[in-house]
């Protein structure tokens, strides 16, 4: 199996797996600053909110990935 977007054959889908990326990344972005402001009168707010950061890009990266399973599996039959 090739892990490029070149076996995804549909461009609809490409631009879907592509948009479900960046609306993804723009929340965890959104979140680890929201915790960090949160966390702002705790000893270590940056911490904070690099801990959620690496822990939303974790969970992004697993949902992109069967994202992009589940399209390469229905773009091949």
């Amino acid at each position: 199996m090739t892990y490029t977007l070149q076996a995804v054959e549909n461009s609809a889908e490409k631009a879907s797996l592509i948009r479900r990326l960046r609306t993804g990344a723009l929340i965890v972005i959104f979140a680890s600053v929201l915790c960090g402001l949160l966390a702002w009168n705790e000893p270590h707010p940056v911490a904070v909110a690099l801990a959620v950061l690496v822990g939303g890009a974790g969970i992004l990266a697993i949902d992109i990935a069967v994202a992009y399973r589940a399209l390469v599996r229905r773009s091949k039959g």
